[in-house]
């Protein structure tokens, strides 16, 4: 494991997925707007199959941009930014409950005429929550359903989560010396991962965070266990950030589930992740034959 102890620099990083893919400002059924970013497969290599990405939070675009890469060319792909990420215009009458975000996502899947059994929904952390709401619920069923880093709770540094419903949101500005401290010395596996939660935090709107954190603070398994689809669990056993019993908990909720340990949150952001995801597709197709 590398230990990072130096002060870093902040550099803005900018994803090529970004340059590449079609931006779209969409307008949800509370009248909040969230921002995606929309490629299409090349018509040579495409699978027909819609890959959903709902990223962790505040989770920006270059964290992904290897996974995006390589998934663009087989899967027509919706990189999704939930609602307190900078990104988002918030309707200032909503209560921003798990359930009212997961409703996000079929409000996406429905502007965009997504086929359900087409789909594959991939998320992490707390876009896992935000996923397994929707499956809880039955809100939609897609074919495959892809979990990585998956989590029972929003990941906080020890003792700030009670306080979260009751801080002003400018409290985060005078504590970003200690988030930037917590995700480099504690949560980043490397200086390249340590930079991405750096822009994270940079980019931080702390009045979303606390209208959207607050009502998500208790622990979450009770979704998980609620799912039906085939499931496949991409572990990191060395990561930081994602308790690994979390993970393993989840997985034995989970009835219809496979999991499959990428030892590193590296390796689970690569594009060996896709290929992994694919080989998945691939047998569950054999088997539907």
């Amino acid at each position: 494991m590398v230990k990072i102890t130096k002060k870093f620099k902040f550099e803005p990083l900018v994803a090529k997925y970004e340059e590449l893919a079609e931006e779209k400002f969409l307008t949800v059924s509370d009248d909040t707007i969230v921002r995606i970013y929309h490629t299409i497969a090349p018509e040579k290599t495409r699978n027909g199959y819609t890959l959903f990405v709902i990223p962790g939070w505040a989770t920006i675009v270059p964290s992904w941009d290897d996974v995006l890469l390589e998934a663009m060319n087989f899967f027509d792909i919706v990189y999704f930014e939930s609602r307190e990420k900078d990104s988002s215009v918030l309707n200032k009458k909503t209560k921003n409950t798990l359930d009212r975000v997961s409703e996000d996502i079929i409000d996406v899947i429905n502007q965009l005429n997504i086929d359900e059994q087409k789909l594959i929904p991939l998320a992490s952390s707390w876009g896992a929550m935000i996923l397994a709401d929707a499956l809880a619920k039955k809100k939609f069923d897609p074919l495959l359903v892809a979990f990585v880093g998956a989590t029972s709770k929003i990941a906080l540094p020890k003792g700030t989560r009670y306080m979260i419903p009751f801080t002003p949101p400018f409290v985060l500005t005078i504590i970003k010396p200690l988030l930037r401290s917590w995700l480099i010395t504690k949560k980043s596996e490397s200086e390249e991962h340590a930079k991405r939660y750096l822009r994270l935090l940079e980019e931080a709107n702390a009045k979303k965070w606390k209208n959207v954190a607050k009502h998500s603070m208790r622990e979450h398994y009770d979704l998980y266990e609620q799912i039906e689809q085939n499931t496949i669990i991409f572990g990191a056993e060395l990561d930081k950030m994602h308790n690994i019993e979390e993970t393993r908990k989840i997985v034995s909720l989970i009835k219809n589930s496979t999991y499959l340990d990428m030892q590193t949150n590296k390796n689970t952001h690569s594009p060996n992740l896709i290929t992994e995801l694919r080989k998945h597709l691939d047998a569950m197709q054999l088997l539907m034959q």
